[in-house]
């Protein structure tokens, strides 16, 4: 079958020698080493692959004509045409056409899948204009003599009889019918005995006429050949075609299964045959790669998964089998078996528990390695013969529109055990699930519709055997396991043993949320003097302990959490979480270490003074955010710090500091059970009747602001040469689903790839400095643009920066620019998470927040989903021009400050 193409695909890096070609034309074509792409000015794509002193020659004409493409009166049409090219031509008769290729040494045939329809001939390298010559006449000039399609058509009938009484084929066709609901994948590519009958001469080339057009069709030539050549044997026969102008047509998507799909076929066959699929992605998908790692460690040879469970320790099965079916659109996952018929159920609940398990455990290195090598080394021998290598062209210009495929095989190695995670629990869900099975008549298989929710179920809970009861499932980073202790405090560790490193995170609410004008910058204040002492050691005294484990202790504070971050080598966790403790537990708060820092911060707020766009985004945070904690200065009000006394940052301090506010989360080289011993060890005495005699405090619930109701406006001048403009506006929240489109909308505009650098900056040379931010809150957000400019451009820049404002309110973003958007977003956040300080502090505020553990799933996942529209909504819901913060500091700033409501921009 035509599809075994697509299954399992993967890409291989192939290393070109030869001389360049001198025509610049041909060096623009020129891919990489040897391989060369050109598009005629019809549309027709030609591919040369030169093999230098190469003996074989493989030439294929490929054709954007499969059964997706055919109308429900035409089932079977493509196939059957592609029985009838080689049956003669204008100046060939029957058989003619093949003699002329055989009779040289070669062979010459066809193929029909789901996409294409490939005519294809391998001979001696100095015949390829031969092979070229022929397929061209057969595909442009074949007569389909009426008498000739007549003959054809029984053999095509026969055929499909042939395929009905085979048992694997006729419940695979079953199986396409049943996991697909809409889509043209579900119909059979040989068509059926009743549409194949009906086809005369004129349905064909009315067909042909439709489909057979230069736009579709791809030359492919790869062996001891010189692309100058065959670009100019091409042109000689293939240049004059017209156009046609017709696209790919639009094909139904399939919506997700909401319950699990079976069937059982019960015919005169002696052996039971089963299968299985789940949905699973398209060719060109990032996910694609991992998918066929999975293919290979569940189901490819003796050593898979599926085969040593069922087969060697289970006896269930004689034979089973699983690969990933990947075409142009959203394909499936199979697997099949033969086996008895009293093995069906307890077959489908130990496949599924194969499955499942993916979503729990990672995968071991050693067996990751092996099916990398094992899938690299399948396509490398794919790519002994030239026809291989013609084959892989096409597929990957057809699929992906670019025939290399060394990307592809870059992205197989860079597949990891938490990538396999990941993707399992994306696509692994057992109410997606289909499954057939073919048996002898009147066989029991004791399984139905009714019965598959009771051995998914029995399939999750064998998939969960062994597994940790702390393991959390589906969390964006593997192996993460959450306890909670007695007294509240939560723990989250993630064992990571690739490097020898742990990174600690103790998080508590509080930060600027939890600070009032009184007390602005208490949290600035605690979170540096927390390792300046305990009731132990002093602040020298840590120090030195910290250079001995060769590690790092600091507090910390934002807008909504405070706490303590500690990064040691892995052989030093025992002293240094130790060390955590006393810090977390007994701070001594020294008074001295307080006389040291205090002035510092005062220090920090002058040099903010100066610092024009720290001034800018002070006076905008406050104006925005009236009353609301996020208005208030991140380092503190020179009042309160000036004021605020070490009994006060004490109170402050244990009030906040509670056991059941309390997170610590671990990533690194650790056992988790070991970590939950000795962090309950270390902190069982503190109870939340402690907690409370010293005060604790409720969590608030703070009122969001509301929108400026009119434009409100803030000038400062200040004696400088450059003017600092910020325009903003109230967003939305952590856990709001615009978050992810306010994301989206933002970086659209950032950056020196966004629309406000480019067009501001690089095209109207309006302001040096041009960029947009935004901020998810707990109870509120803000989304606001900066610019960093001179004082004659000021007002240009403001209004050139409501112009691409206007733009995104009213008009939809490209594929383009709303796909480098998304790409930027979910490169960075996947690159924030590379060490163990940054995963530990991901896993925290994530359970601060009540985000779960999963967050980087659905984030991706939420990211990936946004489109042009959501876009352009988020826009018009949060970028109002009449309910927006102006902020302007700097030179040539006339007004004196000020803050009022208008309605001028």
């Amino acid at each position: 079958m035509a599809k075994a193409i697509f299954r399992g695909i993967a890409a291989f890096l192939i290393l070109f020698f030869g001389v360049m070609m001198d025509s610049s034309e041909i060096k623009a074509a020129q891919l990489a080493r040897h391989l060369h792409k050109k598009t005629l000015d019809n549309g027709l794509t030609l591919l040369v692959k030169e093999v230098p002193d190469g003996k074989a020659a493989s030439v294929q004409f490929w054709v954007k004509a499969g059964s997706v493409y055919e109308e429900a009166d035409e089932a079977g049409i493509t196939h059957l045409i592609e029985h009838m090219i080689f049956k003669g031509t204008e100046t060939q008769g029957p058989g003619e056409l093949a003699e002329a290729i055989e009779g040289v040494g070669g062979r010459i045939n066809a193929y029909t899948s789901y996409e294409n329809t490939v005519y294809h001939a391998t001979l001696s390298a100095r015949h390829w204009k031969l092979a070229l010559n022929v397929l061209c006449d057969a595909v442009l000039h074949s007569t389909f003599d009426p008498q000739e399609l007549e003959r054809e058509k029984l053999v095509v009938l026969e055929e499909i009889r042939m395929r009905n009484d085979r048992p694997s084929s006729r419940l695979f066709q079953e199986l396409m019918t049943t996991a697909y609901a809409t889509h043209p994948y579900r119909l059979p590519i040989i068509g059926t005995s009743e549409s194949v009958s009906g086809f005369d001469r004129q349905d064909i080339l009315d067909y042909m006429a439709k489909n057979y057009h230069p736009e579709n069709f791809a030359i492919v030539v790869v062996g001891d050949v010189r692309f100058v050549e065959v670009v100019e044997e091409v042109r000689k026969l293939l240049a004059d075609l017209p156009q046609s102008g017709i696209g790919r047509p639009d094909f139904p998507s399939e919506t997700d299964p909401s319950a699990p799909r079976y069937f059982h076929l019960a015919e005169d066959v002696n052996q039971t045959n089963l299968a299985l699929a789940l949905p699973i992605t398209q060719f060109n998908h990032k996910d694609t790669p991992i998918l066929d790692v999975i293919a290979h460690i569940l189901g490819h040879g003796d050593t898979s998964r599926l085969f040593h469970k069922l087969r060697d320790e289970m006896g269930l099965v004689f034979r089973i089998h699983g690969s990933a079916f990947t075409p142009h659109d959203p394909g499936l996952f199979e697997v099949t078996a033969t086996l008895e018929a009293e093995n069906v159920k307890e077959t489908v609940a130990q496949v599924l528990a194969e499955f499942f398990k993916l979503k729990y455990l990672l995968v071991s290195e050693h067996e990751l390695q092996r099916a990398k090598t094992n899938l690299e080394s399948e396509f490398v021998f794919n790519l002994e013969r030239v026809e291989g290598q013609a084959r892989v062209l096409g597929t990957f210009e057809f699929l992906a529109g670019d025939p290399r495929e060394d990307e592809y095989l870059e992205q197989i190695g860079a597949v990891t055990r938490e990538d396999i995670l990941r993707v399992a629990n994306t696509y692994f869900l057992g109410n997606h699930v289909t499954v057939g099975v073919l048996t002898p008549q009147e066989a029991e298989v004791g399984l139905d519709n009714d019965k598959m929710t009771e051995v998914i179920k029995k399939a999750e809970d064998m998939a969960k055997e062994g597994v940790p009861a702390s393991l959390v499932p589906q969390s964006y980073l593997a192996d993460v396991h959450r306890f909670q202790l007695d007294n509240g405090i939560r723990i989250l560790v993630r064992e990571d043993h690739e490097v020898p490193t742990v990174g600690i995170q103790v998080v508590f609410p509080g930060g600027l949320r939890g600070e009032t004008q009184e007390t602005n910058g208490a949290f600035a204040f605690i979170s540096d003097l927390l390792p300046k002492g305990t009731e132990k050691m002093n602040a020298r005294e840590i120090a030195l302990a910290l250079g001995d484990m060769a590690g790092e202790i600091s507090g910390f504070n934002g807008k909504n959490t405070f706490g303590v971050r500690a990064d040691f080598l892995a052989k030093s966790y025992n002293e240094g979480m130790q060390l955590v403790h006393d810090i977390i537990r007994t701070p001594s708060f020294d008074s001295e270490e307080a006389e040291k820092i205090r002035p510092e911060l005062l220090a920090h707020l002058r040099q903010q003074e100066d610092s024009l766009p720290s001034l800018a985004f002070r006076e905008y945070n406050r104006i925005l955010f009236q009353g609301h904690p996020y208005g208030l200065n991140t380092m503190g009000s020179e009042e309160a710090i000036g004021s605020l006394s070490v009994s006060d940052l004490r109170e402050i301090y244990q009030r906040h500091a509670v056991p059941e506010k309390m997170v610590v989360s671990i990533s690194g080289d650790v056992d988790p059970e070991a970590i939950r011993k000795h962090v309950e060890e270390l902190f069982w005495d503190w109870d939340t009747g402690t907690a409370q005699a010293a005060g604790e405090i409720e969590e608030e619930s703070i009122l969001p602001p509301e929108p400026p109701l009119n434009p409100s406006l803030f000038n400062l001048p200040r004696d400088k040469e450059q003017t600092h403009i910020i325009i903003g506006f109230l967003g939305t929240t952590l856990t709001h689903e615009d978050r992810y489109a306010v994301e989206v909308l933002e970086t659209m505009l950032a950056g020196q790839s966004g629309r406000l650098f480019t067009e501001l900056r690089d095209k109207q040379s309006l302001a040096y400095s041009l960029s947009a931010f935004s901020l998810q809150g707990v109870d509120t957000g803000s989304l606001g643009i900066y610019i960093g400019t001179s004082p004659e451009k000021r007002n240009d820049a403001i209004q050139g920066v409501w112009v691409e404002l206007e733009k995104v309110r009213q008009d939809l973003a490209s594929e383009e620019e709303l796909q480098r958007a998304k790409n930027v977003l979910i490169g960075h956040y996947e690159l924030s998470l590379q060490t163990h300080g940054s995963q530990a502090l991901e896993m925290a505020l994530n359970e601060v927040y009540g985000l779960g553990q999963d967050f980087g799933n659905r984030y991706v996942t939420e990211i990936n989903q946004v489109d042009a529209e959501r876009v352009r909504q988020a826009a018009q819901k949060y970028i109002l021009p009449e309910n927006y913060v102006q902020v302007i500091i700097g030179a040539n700033v006339d007004t004196p400050k000020t803050e009022e409501t208008t309605n001028e921009k």
